[in-house]
């Protein structure tokens, strides 16, 4: 088995980070529209609004992780939101879950981070156990709320 490394994500990975967005989505019957161009615009575009992390097993990758800067008004410190993350199947059992978000949380704490937050599908029991065993806990009084494009636009519209 090649040996494991973590690192930035280079705009060359951007394409096989992208398919693996698209595969982490099926597994919930979601239908991801993320690109490879999209993850590089975002990423390494002139302002850039994410970092991508990615475990590598020589030439190939074997998992990734999606951050964004957030801030906490009630705790009122920065943080680090993890949007994905997603390991190969087959490399489940291997700590790369773990080692991308010590590198999140490193990254993440070099810049003023004091949390992590993430969320994730209702049914990833697996996750939930993941996370709970390296002491995140589950916020019972959140709930997220989405208003897509069309909404976001009518919303904008308005008013102006």
């Amino acid at each position: 088995m090649a040996e494991l490394e973590i690192r930035p994500a280079r705009p060359e990975d951007c394409e096989a980070v992208a398919a693996m967005v698209l595969r982490l989505a099926a597994l919930f019957g979601v239908k991801s529209g993320t690109t490879g161009e999209a993850l590089r615009h975002e990423a390494f575009g002139p302002r850039p609004t994410i970092g991508i992390l990615v475990a590598m097993a020589g030439d190939t990758l074997a998992g990734y992780l999606v951050h964004q800067d957030t801030f906490s008004t009630w705790r009122g410190v920065n943080g680090l939101f993890v949007v994905d993350l997603f390991v190969e199947p087959e490399r489940r059992r291997d700590g790369i879950g773990e080692k991308l978000l010590q590198a999140a949380a490193r990254a993440g704490a070099a810049r003023g981070a004091r949390f992590l937050r993430l969320d994730l599908d209702e049914s990833n029991e697996g996750a939930r156990r993941f996370y709970r065993r390296l002491g995140f806990r589950e916020l019972a009084h959140d709930r997220f709320f989405v208003l897509d494009e069309p909404g976001v636009l009518k919303l904008a519209a308005e008013g102006g």
